[in-house]
């Protein structure tokens, strides 16, 4: 018959609950002991090195109690072997051997071996802790089961009684024989919570209150407890049984008002009354201490209590009524008593063993594992906590509105850039497409104005029959064009004499053969190109140019068709004679 089998390491108990029939019967709590579910987490060394585990350990620590060894379980991983009856072993050794002999009687009462295995752990162990216990597991054949948090397991067993929504979140308060543990889990997916934030650990146990009990029956005892004898045997079982009526009497006062403690002992039989408003006021500052320990631990997860789902209080000694009231109390909402505090964690590590529930198709994505809060950078997980197990942390928030994110600063500045230059690209397209028409037959003047490294002005010119001249050495070309005038300031280089200038207006000269004055031409390509059409009569009033002006005058040639001088349109040096230029020069 497949299973899964679910086992909860405890300081002093062990137990185990299995999980038939699959998703449609909840696990159950397997009997270990002949009078309790659960067996003791103790290994006692024979004196020949035969170790035994459970309740044959403690009936022979009855009689030589120096042979047994218990609460090895928070000295797991310390590396330093413990002396069991003078053999040296490990305490990783005797937890797994515990875990392999409970796995033994459920194989015996159930007729086989599991088909998967998960073994739970306290919620701060980190990867050492995790990797010694697995390193002796794998040595009983247990390398493949699945180690995972008691605070998890907690929550599944509690989820799979009351559904929880993805997301939501648990608090778990667990007070067991080895200690007090406070933490929160959130769900991710069905049947998988992770831990949030730091679990709060007490050296605070149920042992301790068990010892207040304890306490009380020998101060009740009075001088006859002095006079018995530490090293008679029989005085060490008695007292052994005397310790295991208080752990009784310490739980039934969770129903009952008050109890009686039966005490057997060499020279005293006698019976002591402990009443629960009396024991309460002796543990109240100690329940005290776990409340503030769950404030760190809701502070550390980033979650209040209003935002809880559930708080569950699991561990043997969280039935005392006086928890429920404080933890109640001080959070401000009610709580949830398991109804077998000591069995839950072994369930919900059951579920986690037969692997989780498929999704339901409603198209829901559980919350991301492994993201940050907005502002926080990905951090180790602090010292102490379990790096096996995966940890929530809340989805990225925006830092800021759309325009203050980074990487807005740099788009503002890009783009009045591209704007600007696609506009000057535009301009630059328009411009060629204009000039392209004019210089294909188009009427009108063209004005080049000069680069600003070159001292020049233009000089309106009147209106005259347009002419092109052919270059130097063809015959004379062209067609009816519009005058055009150019002035330019020559450079320093230049031949030709210049004089200062005055202020006149430009002169019509009829054309006369002259010796040809070459004027060179600009080198510095014109940064304006404007497109102007001067009054056809009107000359505009005389400018003052700076020294050594020259006015080039283009008189009408016979018409000539020649479209690419028409084009271009521009003197050649050397071709003035040809095209009957006459150069004038202003006193």
């Amino acid at each position: 018959m497949p299973y899964q089998v679910g086992a909860d390491l405890g300081a002093t108990y062990t137990a185990a609950a299995v999980s038939v029939g699959g998703r449609a019967e909840p696990p159950e709590i397997v009997p270990l002991a002949l009078r309790s579910p659960f067996v003791p987490s103790v290994v006692f060394a024979e004196p020949d090195g035969t170790l035994l585990v459970g309740e044959p350990a403690e009936q022979r620590a009855l009689t030589d109690p120096s042979r047994l060894a218990r609460q090895f379980k928070r000295r797991i991983g310390d590396g330093t072997p413990l002396q069991v009856g003078g053999v040296a072993v490990a305490a990783e050794e005797l937890a797994a051997r515990v875990v392999a002999y409970v796995l033994d009687i459920v194989s015996t009462r159930l007729g086989g071996g599991a088909d998967r295995v998960a073994v739970t752990h306290p919620a701060g162990w980190g990867p050492h802790r995790l990797t010694s216990l697995r390193a002796a597991l794998a040595e009983h054949g247990l390398g493949s089961a699945l180690l995972l948090s008691e605070p998890q397991a907690a929550a599944i067993a509690h989820a799979s009684r009351e559904p929880l929504e993805p997301g939501a979140a648990v608090a778990v308060y667990d007070l067991g024989g080895g200690g007090f543990t406070a933490a929160v889990v959130r769900k991710v997916a069905a049947d998988q919570f992770v831990l949030v934030g730091q679990p709060e650990e007490l050296d605070l146990s149920g042992l301790d209150l068990d010892e207040v009990v304890f306490d009380h029956v020998r101060s009740a005892v009075g001088p006859a407890w002095d006079a018995l004898d530490p090293t008679d045997p029989g005085v060490l079982a008695a007292v052994a049984r005397l310790r295991r009526g208080c752990v009784e009497a310490k739980e039934a006062l969770s129903a009952d008002t008050d109890v009686l403690v039966p005490v057997r002992l060499p020279g005293v039989d006698t019976q002591v009354r402990l009443g629960r408003a009396e024991f309460e006021e002796m543990i109240r500052p100690a329940v005290a201490e776990t409340v503030e320990a769950l404030h760190r631990a809701l502070a550390s997860a980033g979650t209040s209590s209003d935002e809880l789902a559930a708080v569950l209080l699991v561990g043997g000694s969280a039935r005392i009524p006086l928890i429920t009231q404080e933890v109640s109390a001080q959070l401000g909402r009610p709580v949830s008593a398991s109804t077998d505090p000591k069995g839950i964690i072994a369930m919900g590590a059951a579920l986690a063993a037969r692997g989780p529930e498929p999704e339901p198709a409603t198209g829901t994505l559980p919350l991301p594992v492994g993201s940050v809060l907005a502002g926080e950078e990905a951090t180790a997980p602090p010292a102490g906590q379990d790096t096996d197990a995966p940890t929530w942390t809340r989805p990225v928030l925006p830092v800021g509105p759309p325009g203050t994110r980074a990487g807005d600063s740099w788009r503002r500045l890009v783009r009045p850039v591209v704007t600007a230059a696609a506009l000057i690209a535009l301009l630059f397209a328009g411009g060629m497409a204009l000039a392209n028409r004019d210089g294909s037959g188009g009427g009108g003047d063209r004005t080049t104005t000069p680069p600003a490294t070159v001292s020049s002005t233009t000089t309106p010119s009147t209106t005259a029959p347009p002419t092109t001249a052919p270059p130097s050495g063809a015959p004379p070309t062209g067609g009816p064009r519009a005058t055009e005038s150019r002035t330019t300031s020559p450079p320093t280089t230049s031949p030709s004499t210049t004089s200062p200038s005055t202020t006149s207006p430009p002169t019509t000269v009829p054309p006369t053969t002259v010796p040809p004055t070459t004027v060179p031409p600009t080198t510095s390509p014109p940064t304006t190109v404007s497109r102007t059409t001067p009054p056809p009569t009107s000359v505009p009033p005389p400018t003052t140019t700076p020294p050594a002006t020259t006015t080039l005058q283009i008189t009408p040639l016979p018409p000539t068709s020649s479209p690419t001088a028409a084009s271009t349109g521009s003197t050649t040096p050397g071709a003035s004679e040809a095209a009957g230029v006459t150069t004038v020069r202003t006193p």
